[in-house]
């Protein structure tokens, strides 16, 4: 296992993929480094937090001193839900009824009776953040439709296709697969 810090075409592909969320501003204020066995995994913790380690680097795993955000391949990175959640904030959020929040957990898509409300930067297609009512992230999801269209489906049409949800974690002792 090799833990370093990232190349400059990985620093790349990073930046491009936090520019969809409109995150870059991570990189000014959090570290990321790699720990490579058999995957890029991508890690993050504050600039304390890697001083900290460097010096005191004998013996230290810097796998443990961050949150596993995601893995990388040559042109993308897939994220995992607690990096994703990290990186979201408080945007591209679709908020669901307990009922639909219950079935997504289970593993279930979003149906369109299911939907209160969603974030004003959503489009058709887009990685979606799947929401409760009281904004508590449930997992992620791609949107099937346009929000506008979501209210003018039939409702038991799918409105939010599920990627990875928090109950994967409990179906298949999974926290940290990346979608």
């Amino acid at each position: 296992m090799e833990i370093r810090e990232l190349k400059q075409k990985e620093l790349k592909v990073l930046r491009n993929a936090l520019r969809y969320f409109r995150a870059e501003s991570f990189l000014r204020t959090h570290r990321f480094f790699i720990v490579d066995n058999k995957r890029k995994n991508i890690f993050m913790c504050t600039h304390e937090i890697y001083e900290m380690i460097t010096e005191l680097s004998s013996g230290i795993d810097f796998m443990w001193a961050g949150i596993k955000i995601g893995e990388m391949s040559s042109r993308k990175v897939r994220f995992t839900l607690e990096g994703a959640y990290y990186l979201a904030g408080k945007r591209n959020r679709i908020f669901v009824k307990p009922k639909g929040e219950m079935l997504f957990l289970y593993g279930r898509d979003v149906l369109a009776s299911s939907v209160l409300s969603w974030d004003k930067d959503v489009k058709e297609n887009d990685v979606v953040f799947v929401a409760n009512k009281h904004g508590d992230i449930l997992g992620i999801g791609r949107l099937t439709h346009s929000p506008e269209r979501i209210s003018n489906l039939e409702p038991h049409e799918t409105a939010v296709k599920n990627l990875v949800d928090r109950g994967e974690y409990l179906r298949k002792n999974r926290l940290y697969d990346a979608f």
